[in-house]
């Protein structure tokens, strides 16, 4: 196997991989807590895997769109969520590639995912709104302290891991 045919198979191993433990993790009851416009999933920690490579991004989708379809509200959720996650880390990637400094990637990352629950409100507004029992400010309060809480304990942990495994390669 040649060296772009092994750095192919890396790229697809390491896709597969974290899309399947965001699966698994939001399977975990503990992590993945959700009712309405409360959901911790602390899978959604993985979008800061973006500020270290692109190839997270098509990661994070493939996993919110199978989660989101056999584990939440349908297909309709998938591909809004879905749509939503391949928006918002292609954000994160563009914007992270112009900060140096690490710390403030990662708080560039949570700002973003956060600030892009707007469209999971709307979702559910407009789609489920028995799910959405105070209207969209409410709902978009919600859910942004909801991910805010994801994105913050998946930016610890990942910049931990990032200290001794360089997640770019």
């Amino acid at each position: 196997m040649n060296k772009q045919n092994k750095s192919q198979a890396k790229n697809i191993t390491l896709i597969g991989a974290v899309a399947a433990l965001y699966i698994l993790i939001g399977m975990i009851p503990p992590f993945n807590l959700r009712g309405g416009a409360v959901q911790i999933r602390l899978g959604e920690g993985f979008n800061n895997l973006v500020i270290f490579n692109k190839r997270y991004i098509i990661a994070q989708t493939v996993g919110v769109f199978i989660f989101n379809m056999f584990f939440g509200l349908g297909i309709l959720d998938a591909i809004i969520g879905g749509l939503q996650t391949l928006t918002m880390t292609w954000i994160i990637y563009v914007v992270t590639r112009k900060i140096k400094k690490l710390p403030l990637k990662f708080v560039a990352s949570t700002l973003i995912v956060s600030i892009f629950m707007f469209w999971i409100a709307a979702e559910l507004v407009i789609f489920f709104p028995k799910m959405a029992d105070g209207g969209f400010w409410l709902t978009y309060g919600m859910l942004f302290i909801s991910e805010l809480a994801s994105m913050v304990v998946g930016s610890i942990i990942i910049y931990a891991v990032s200290k001794t495994i360089d997640l770019s390669k």
